[in-house]
């Protein structure tokens, strides 16, 4: 982890990274930090989307990141996966009522891969 500490989450792994990352080709360039110059709005957890100025992601074509670190309301920077060096569970995203084929379709555009319980899926270039 780059950025990210890790945080005793007492059983909840909506503040783990683990419930988002199922796979990292590099430790170190598998997060990046964003800056958000207004500072976020609520409070975010691991897997949430957000747009490019921290907000929850309400539409696919909004997603611009997917959170790996919790972040809390006033937060001026925010912990995101970096799609060239992560795989990410399906399971662990926080749709916030979008479609999940909309949001799997943008997270693609953004050249984010996925797996889930029966896939296993690992970069080769």
């Amino acid at each position: 982890m780059q950025f990210g500490t890790f945080l005793q989450s007492n059983g909840n792994n909506a503040f783990a990274r683990y419930k988002v990352v199922a796979h990292a080709s590099d430790a170190l360039l598998q997060d990046k930090l964003v800056a958000i110059t207004d500072g976020i709005a609520t409070d975010l957890v691991v897997g949430d989307m957000v747009s490019t100025t921290g907000a929850k992601a309400t539409a696919a074509a909004d997603i611009a990141f997917v959170v790996v670190e919790p972040a809390f309301a006033g937060d001026t920077a925010i912990v995101v996966a970096n799609p060239v060096h992560v795989i990410i569970s399906k399971l662990g995203l926080e749709l916030n009522g979008m479609a999940e084929t909309d949001v799997l379709s943008r997270l693609n555009t953004l050249g984010f891969t996925f797996t889930d319980y029966n896939t296993v899926a690992l970069r080769t270039t």
